[in-house]
């Protein structure tokens, strides 16, 4: 947000970014419709002409090897039936996103649910959990459905339970109920805590931890107080130390005060919103992404956006309408106040936190990694791998995929297969395996 927030106050930014979305966005659909259905027939005939003039340029410039990019890219651009079907998907109804994966409740108390995926595949006795972040609730997180693309691989879930990892569990958040919103990371913590004794005295043995984003510094305080808790530890898009480089979230926590965040929870009826959140990770950038600017007329940069992506003629306007519906209203939870203030002071403070002041990182012995993305805004390398400098084990490993950015580097073909780079799930879980504890008492 780089200031954004801390300038103009969380109450009056999401009532301004609440006005865009509540009253601007739906205008600019009603009127993308009307002239989407009254005008089909000529949209039709536009579209069919633009393609034609596309292809019969297109053919000679191949056979005289002169390419045309340029000219295709204004083709698309000017589109208009391709930018009207955009927004009118936007006025559709989005079903929430679902895990790719069957899978039943293996435990659950107040705060969340262990998931374990029901295939066949899988074996009984080389746990792992995915724990998905308690900002993000969707076990989709770990478990995407690329309903799109049935043949791109996007699942991380299914990537384990592939390559002889079993049960495969995935830790998602509940929304905070009334009773509990007070409660903070002690209470949270406890529920991680739980989950990993539940696998334990399930199976035998501790899981291979894998933490997402902010399950993964998370997982690291758990494991500073119960290092038993895993048998191998992956912090995954996680900023184990925020203050570490140049990264938005230390700009974000260094432009608001604690006492401007009290203000919010108390407003907020002590919670964090979770469409205040969706909304910030959009204005991380620019406010203009949603609200516009005068000179611009006010017209979001969004929809400005929208049109250079449809220079692509690969963009697929329903799935990109999707996935950004499922980020925005499906993944992001509702945080409990006493939760929220403990990590935004994580943010501003690091490691000398109050709630987190006490941990003593060097308790982890167990063989840990890191996986970071190049294009990770929110989680830069430098503040993944501030772990390996607090921790004791003697096994550790970073991994770089310069490929993927936040999300994906959870479900990114890119990220989750060899093809594309050679730092990758594949490479990750080869190293688990080999780094298992089981695995090393069966060799020694």
């Amino acid at each position: 947000m780089k200031g954004t927030v801390g300038s103009i106050g969380c109450k009056t930014l999401e009532t301004m970014v609440g006005l865009e979305e509540d009253l601007v966005h739906p205008m600019i659909n009603a009127a993308a419709n009307v002239t989407r259905f009254m005008g089909a027939y000529p949209l039709e005939a536009a579209n069919f002409f633009l393609d034609m003039t596309k292809y019969t340029i297109a053919v000679p410039q191949l056979f005289l090897g002169i390419g045309n990019p340029l000219f295709v890219n204004a083709v698309n651009m000017v589109n208009p039936k391709r930018q009207l079907d955009y927004l009118h998907h936007a006025t559709q109804h989005i079903e929430p996103m679902r895990p790719s994966l069957p899978h039943h409740i293996e435990w659950e108390d107040e705060r969340a649910t262990l998931l374990t995926c029901d295939v066949e595949n899988g074996t009984l006795d080389n746990p792992v959990t995915i724990f998905v972040a308690y900002t993000g609730r969707s076990a989709a997180l770990a478990d995407y459905n690329s309903r799109f693309n049935p043949y791109q691989r996007s699942s991380l879930a299914r990537e384990f339970l592939d390559n002889g990892f079993g049960p495969v569990n995935i830790f998602a958040a509940k929304n905070p109920q009334e009773e509990n919103l007070d409660q903070a990371t002690p209470e949270y913590l406890k529920s991680v805590h739980e989950a990993n004794r539940h696998t334990i005295r399930t199976t035998g043995r501790p899981p291979h931890i894998v933490g997402l984003c902010q399950m993964g510094y998370f997982n690291a305080w758990n494991l500073a107080d119960n290092p038993d808790d895993a048998n191998t530890f992956v912090l995954a898009g996680a900023p184990f130390d925020p203050r570490q480089g140049d990264n938005w979230i230390k700009q974000f926590a260094d432009s608001i005060s604690i006492e401007e965040v009290d203000e919010y929870l108390k407003a907020s009826g002590n919670r964090m919103s979770a469409s205040l959140m969706a909304k910030g990770w959009r204005l991380m950038d620019e406010p203009d992404y949603f609200i516009g600017r005068p000179e611009h007329g006010f017209i979001a940069r969004r929809h400005v956006k929208l049109f250079y992506q449809m220079a692509d003629d690969g963009f697929d306007c329903e799935r990109d309408y999707v996935f950004k519906s499922w980020m925005d209203k499906d993944v992001v939870s509702d945080i409990a106040g006493g939760l929220y203030r403990d990590l935004f002071s994580f943010f501003k403070y690091g490691l000398e936190a109050e709630c987190i002041r006490d941990k003593d990182f060097s308790r982890i012995t167990c063989p840990t990694a890191v996986m970071s993305g190049g294009k990770d805004d929110i989680s830069p390398v430098e503040t993944c791998t501030a772990i390996f400098g607090k921790i004791s084990s003697n096994v550790t490993r970073a991994f770089h995929n310069p490929l993927v950015g936040h999300t994906g580097i959870y479900n990114s073909e890119k990220a989750l297969t060899g093809r594309y780079h050679e730092d990758n799930w594949q490479q990750i879980m080869k190293w688990m395996q080999e780094n298992s504890i089981h695995n090393r008492r069966r060799l020694n």
